[in-house]
């Protein structure tokens, strides 16, 4: 397996290369919006045909990420110089979250990552691999805390499977996630349904069970 080479290193972010060179970063302390981690979420591609995949986006809050987001915004810079083009900061994998429509995102940073082909590892906070789908659909939930690891690159507008062309953009592949902590889940989660059922008789009909 390809080792990574630590190029920097700064406050909740660190910066590699791989053996091609190739940027990878690590983002630490990030809380997970969205995250499709064990089972594969489906969506469209830029061609309009379905594909699954797997992705997350890496919430930074400004107030502690400002290296980090340094760090990261110099990387996509730096990606786009090496290609010898233009890529407006609306396709670059980092946003702000203060320009979208999620209250949950609002003071953040948004990092948007995934993979279509490979399943990115995950580890508990022992730094234990998990392969155990339904408990990674468990432990990686919309709020809670981990490290992420990223890859940057650079897409040119064309694919193999299309004559289309398509905006230029710089996403990031996602390699790799680690819990960190818990926290409040989005939205309104998993209602205790125990009281929802007051006046109504149970049954000692066992056919309808549907166990």
């Amino acid at each position: 397996m390809a080792q990574l080479k630590k190029i920097k290193s700064v406050e909740n972010a660190t910066l590699y290369n791989d053996a091609q060179g190739n940027p990878l970063i690590r983002i630490d302390n990030c809380r997970l919006s969205f995250p499709f981690l064990g089972t594969p979420g489906e969506d469209e591609d830029d061609n309009g045909n379905k594909k699954k995949s797997w992705r997350v986006v890496a919430m930074m809050p400004k107030d502690t990420h400002e290296a980090a987001h340094a760090l990261i915004e110099k990387t996509i810079k730096d990606l786009i110089a090496s290609n010898d083009t233009k890529v407006s900061p609306d396709k670059w994998f980092m946003t702000d979250g203060d320009e979208k429509e999620r209250e949950e995102m609002e003071g953040h940073w948004c990092i948007s990552a995934s993979d279509g082909r490979i399943r990115p590892t995950a580890r508990n906070r022992r730094q234990e691999v998990m392969d155990d789908i339904a408990k990674i659909d468990e432990m990686f939930y919309g709020g809670c805390w981990a490290h992420v690891l990223i890859r940057p690159w650079y897409f040119a507008g064309k694919t193999k499977n299309s004559p289309k062309t398509f905006p230029k953009r710089i996403s990031a592949g996602l390699n790799a996630v680690m819990f960190a902590k818990d926290d409040k889940p989005f939205g309104s989660g998993r209602i205790d349904d125990e009281d929802a059922w007051d006046g109504i008789e149970s049954s000692d009909d066992d056919d309808d069970d549907g166990l």
